[in-house]
């Protein structure tokens, strides 16, 4: 069964091939005049730049160099559109989400890795799954959560006075912002703590997986692009397993390893708060959260939910790992940015620290608690300047994947000029034709943002979006910029994640000051945006600044 299954697997691979080859010597290019720029390989087209730890600037120049829309290639010359004019990402991200759905690669792999979660659904599936779940990130919530929070974000605060007890020390940001968006997520959404914070380094079973899954997915893009369509259209989860299992990619059984560990270790903590939940909600509120959490929102929810929204354990399931993942790697990046920025601009950070610090005094006055709540935190017009900036400048995702589902037309704003030398106005888009989303491009756009859209200046947003901006009508659903996307499949936890960026920033500044240490640091794409000492790649990410305390 095995030889047989892979061998199909393998002709399914060629044939692909064969058509991709095809399609591009002898079939006539409706894109053959659209300007991008020369493939770097016959086989991996512009995969190795899409996918280059180090090609920041090759996604923040496309967009400058070539217009609104490029032409790129995949595997074996397939072309693809590169897009970040504001039509044309308001087209596929809200006109026609249905027809624009995630690619095959990216919800088959997801499938594999978190089952059927948001990640990993299409259509009327993911539409009643985001309807289910959406009540559940609402405002209302976000104000129950703030105070497991702020529990979590205290364990964080005594951890970093721990090591800066003997003055100033050189301490890795990275990886307290990584273990408290773990812990956060933990707590304050399921209802579970990862004891990610406890003293000594943190370094659960869970949590080493969880860190390793990011650069193990990365690891194996190209692979992804050529072999994994063909063999999860033809085979069983009993001989994927196998087939996985039989390779000989210490790569690809790496991340197996790591995706074992982590449904094991949270389909435990669903178990436990089920049987919570058959005990009573007195039983509930000793758990970590007090039932507030997420998970227990959505249990009780589904307890009184009628047949059409309900939702099995196996689903709950892939929306705690999903929850996990992206809350996880996202939310860390953007606050490892945040703390580099201020670092590199001690008279930002000590604008931000009075602001703070007159709030919190107030606050303290009349509650007696320096934890300021929900409703006032976001009342802090330079906090969330900050952040809206570091997001706008440097999003924790730098693209996205599409594929048209049928024939399509793409409008553009701005009219780019075809190889012919005619104007191109709006670009055709065949079926199965994969767009990448350009959201580093886009949010960078001098068009939108003005000349200085590649600095860090958090005055831009002073009153409000900028002009510009605001014209230009981006379809993302936060400030104007793609940061979380937009339309039906934009990011449906943001609101959580700004919440628990303001809280800690806004706790560590009171706390601690931030400078930079004799480390050159640079940031690679892995997926996800992450720090390295450029002198010692090899040792992963990490983001080590001089810290001190107030």
């Amino acid at each position: 069964m095995f030889l047989s299954a892979f061998t199909l697997a393998a002709l399914v691979a060629l044939a692909r091939v064969a058509w991709f080859l095809y399609r591009r010597s002898v079939v006539k290019s409706p894109l053959r005049t659209l300007p991008g720029p020369p493939s770097k390989s016959w086989r991996t087209g512009h995969l190795g730049l899409l996918y280059n730890p180090y090609g920041m600037k090759w996604h923040h120049e496309l967009n400058q160099k070539y217009g609104g829309v490029a032409k790129i290639n995949g595997i074996w010359g397939d072309e693809q559109l590169y897009i970040a004019d504001p039509k044309a990402l308001h087209h596929v991200c809200v006109k026609e989400v249905d027809n624009f759905e995630e690619t095959d690669i990216f919800v088959l792999g997801n499938q594999q890795i978190f089952g059927d979660g948001l990640l990993s659904t299409w259509g009327a599936k993911h539409k009643q799954q985001r309807r289910i779940l959406n009540p559940i990130f609402s405002t209302s919530h976000m104000r129950d959560v703030t105070p497991v929070l702020y529990h979590v974000i205290h364990l964080l605060k005594d951890r970093i006075a721990e090591s800066t007890a003997s003055g100033p020390a050189k301490v890795d940001m990275l990886d307290y912002m990584m273990r408290t968006a773990l812990e956060g997520i933990g707590q304050a959404g399921l209802g579970h703590s990862y004891e990610a914070l406890s003293k000594g380094d943190g370094n659960s079973p869970f949590r080493l997986a969880l860190r390793g899954l990011i650069p193990a997915i990365f690891s194996l893009q190209i692979e992804r692009q050529m072999l994994l369509p063909a063999i999860l259209s033809i085979t069983s989860p009993s001989i994927r397993r196998q087939l996985v299992d039989m390779t000989p990619s210490r790569r690809l059984h790496k991340l197996r390893d790591i995706v074992d560990c982590m449904y094991k270790t949270n389909k435990q903590v669903l178990e436990e708060k089920k049987q919570a939940l058959r005990e009573g909600e007195e039983k509930v509120s000793k758990q970590v959260g007090q039932g507030r959490d997420i998970v227990s929102v959505l249990l009780r929810a589904l307890e009184n939910s009628s047949e059409e929204d309900g939702m099995s354990d196996s689903e709950v399931l892939a929306h705690m790992t999903t929850l996990v993942f992206t809350s996880h790697d996202t939310t860390s990046s953007t606050l490892a940015h945040i703390l580099h920025f201020l670092a590199i601009h001690p008279d930002v950070q000590e604008k931000l620290r009075q602001e703070i610090k007159t709030a919190k005094d107030q606050w303290e006055k009349e509650h007696s608690t320096r934890d300021i709540a929900y409703d006032e935190l976001n009342e802090l017009p330079f906090l969330e300047n900050v952040i809206r900036e570091t997001l706008r400048l440097e999003a924790p995702v730098t693209f996205m994947s599409r594929t048209a589902r049928a024939d399509s037309v793409m409008p553009l704003s701005r009219p780019i000029r075809g190889t012919d030398g005619q104007l191109i106005t709006e670009v055709p888009v065949a079926k199965n034709q994969n767009v990448i989303i350009g959201i580093a491009a886009a949010d960078r756009d001098p068009e939108i943002w003005g000349d200085d859209a590649a600095e860090w200046k958090p005055e831009r947003w002073t009153d409000g979006v900028p002009k510009r901006a605001a014209e230009a009508h981006l379809p993302g659903i936060y400030a104007g910029t793609m940061a979380f996307l937009g339309g039906g499949r934009a990011c449906i936890g943001y609101k959580f994640a700004q919440l628990e960026i303001k809280l800690i920033i806004s706790v560590l500044i009171d706390h601690f000051r931030f400078s930079l240490s004799d480390e050159e640091i640079t940031w690679h794409l892995a997926n996800i945006q992450m720090p390295y000492v450029e002198s010692r790649v090899s040792d992963g990410p990490t983001l080590p600044l001089t810290v001190a305390r107030l």
